[in-house]
């Protein structure tokens, strides 16, 4: 059973008033995003990554309505075509202590930019700091980091997180 499938956005499709997101988050393997998700869902943090990746989901509520947020960590893999048909949203994650992870985000962007018109979708340029440290600095700063989302055609935001303490992981998903 393929739940992108099936109608159930529609209230007239809808006989329980429940909704779905679907996002979708790509990044490299060392760029943080099961640490994101991992902390988005449970409140709590490891430094485990998922090279397979994951689906999950969570009830949220936004604007009084209840929706069922199907999160879609894609591990390892590019988006492909049927990723890029499946997600409401894109979440790009990189590391900030990353000059690999940084471009393979940026290079996943144009994959899917190859499957999906980039415009119907919000997308969102996440990084991560939790591998920076003194002896492992951070590559890119704040500012070449937000320009470098704002160069991005459709990337409605950039955060910085950080899933060791939680900084900013519920607003990207909440925003995403």
């Amino acid at each position: 059973l393929n739940i992108s499938n099936l109608s159930f956005n529609s209230a007239e499709n809808n006989k329980f008033s429940c909704f779905f997101l679907f996002q979708g988050l790509v990044g490299s393997l060392h760029s943080g995003k099961t640490s994101l998700v991992h902390r988005y869902l449970t409140g709590a943090y490891t430094n485990e990554e998922s090279p397979e990746g994951g689906r999950f989901k969570k009830e949220v509520v936004l604007d009084g309505q209840s929706y069922l947020l199907l999160i879609r960590d894609e591990g390892s893999a590019s988006p492909d075509y049927q990723f890029a048909q499946w997600v409401d949203a894109v979440i790009f994650v990189f590391s900030l202590e990353s000059q690999e992870s940084i471009e393979t985000a940026l290079h996943y962007y144009e994959q899917m930019a190859k499957y999906r018109n980039i415009n119907e979708i919000p997308v969102m340029m996440v990084a991560t700091q939790d591998a920076v440290t003194e002896s492992n600095p951070r590559v890119i700063s704040e500012q070449e980091g937000r320009q470098m989302a704002k160069n991005l055609p459709k990337c409605s935001a950039y955060y910085e997180t950080c899933s060791t303490y939680g900084l900013n992981v519920d607003r990207v998903f909440k925003d995403g």
